[in-house]
């Protein structure tokens, strides 16, 4: 009988997935008619990495229903402040305005070399409007700090000095290979200083919540057996 409806005869990822165990069997039957006293070994192995994963997945499902995953914002201002020396930048946090566009874009029909600059209040929305129909990568967000790496990881910077360019606040754009590049460096964060709360509170909590479920599964594990034992009944057998 087809329980769900389907002729799976005809299903051909079914097909192929009895085929793959098939073939696989073939080696427990081999070894079990060869080497016995192998096999027996290799069940008891199987077993035992079985228990192992219900293990597992018990303390999961406990840990799921158990878990206070709410953060308040005085715990994480206070692992800050006694943590600073943890989040030291190891790279220029930038605010930032990138572009990135096909190189046959004919980008000064809309004059957006003098845009990317935002020296006007309307310049940002015609960016915006460009980017949507022309950019391969864009960001900016003014209120938001990035990772000076993270935000060029597909800019050819070659050469360049990419101290310079944070510290000098650089604007800046050129034509490589297939695309056009536009940066507009407008505020920078030093390598070596600690970045601000805001910036790392995301980070903070998944630290909290991450030391929580370390503790609380140091107290699950032998809990949780003890449960197990009181309501199931273990007969050793030699």
């Amino acid at each position: 009988m087809d329980y769900l409806g389907l002729d799976h005869r005809k299903d051909k990822v079914f097909e192929e997935f009895v085929q793959s165990w098939a073939e696989k069997t073939l080696y427990e039957v081999e070894l079990e008619e060869r080497f016995p006293d192998n096999w027996k070994l290799i069940e008891l192995r199987a077993r035992s990495f079985r228990s192992d994963l219900a293990r597992y997945e018990l303390e999961e499902l406990e840990l799921a229903s158990t878990l206070d995953t709410t953060v308040s914002d005085e715990e994480i201002s206070v692992y800050y402040e006694e943590h600073k020396e943890e989040f030291v930048l190891t790279d220029y946090l930038v605010r930032a305005l990138y572009l990135k566009i096909p190189a046959e874009a004919d980008y000064k029909k809309k004059d957006i070399q003098q845009k990317y600059l935002l020296k006007k209040n309307k310049d940002l929305d015609e960016i915006n409007s460009y980017a949507k129909l022309y950019a391969e990568n864009f960001y900016f967000n003014d209120s938001a700090w990035v990772y000076f790496s993270e935000l060029t990881k597909d800019m050819p910077l070659g050469r360049m000095n990419r101290d310079n360019l944070v510290l000098n606040r650089t604007k800046t754009y050129f034509t490589e290979g297939d695309f056009t590049y536009f940066l507009n460096i407008f505020d920078y964060q030093l390598k070596d200083e600690v970045p601000t709360l805001d910036f790392l509170k995301e980070d903070i909590k998944n630290i909290i919540l991450n030391q929580r479920i370390h503790a609380e599964k140091e107290k699950l594990g032998p809990e949780l057996l003890k449960k197990l034992k009181r309501k199931h009944e273990i007969q050793l057998h030699f």
